[in-house]
């Protein structure tokens, strides 16, 4: 074998160089594994792991708080709906309420009206009388001064 690396060009001939050369290259890669390959794989292993860790973590946070939304959204309807049947049971007994004061002020408007009207009726039925009394009297004058004479 010897003879044959003889008759190779200078550069293709092996020699005890290279054999220190690969073996300081191999010694450099085992050396280089250990301390920076080995390391560096596991700092971007445990990177890719964080991240997947964080990634899930933000989904489980994004669906608590999608879930708290929906209750809340839930919540905000119901309230909704409360308001609206409190504000229709408002406006209705508003309404019945209503309705009682207008009737009590017409019975008492015609109370007052009855009233009045019968008020009215005596007064005019007490003015007449005497109006009644004062025309008698001023027809027995009148009569008198015709006759001449006083009637008994």
């Amino acid at each position: 074998m010897e003879s044959f690396m003889k008759t190779l060009p200078g550069p293709m001939q092996i020699n005890e160089s290279i054999i220190v050369i690969a073996v300081i290259f191999i010694l450099l890669y085992l050396i280089l594994k250990k301390f920076y390959i080995k390391p560096y794989l596991f700092i971007l292993e445990e990177r890719e792991n964080r991240i997947v860790g964080a990634e899930n973590r933000f989904k489980e946070v994004e669906d608590y708080y999608r879930e708290k939304i929906k209750q809340y959204e839930d919540e905000i309807k119901k309230a909704r709906v409360n308001a609206n049947a409190l504000r229709e049971k408002l406006v209705n007994e508003a309404k019945k309420e209503r309705e009682k004061i207008v009737n009590t002020a017409k019975m008492q408007a015609h109370e007052v009206i009855e009233k009045s009207a019968r008020e009215l009726d005596s007064a005019l039925k007490k003015e007449l009388k005497e109006a009644e009394n004062y025309v008698e009297v001023i027809a027995k004058m009148i009569v008198e001064k015709i006759i001449g004479r006083k009637l008994a």
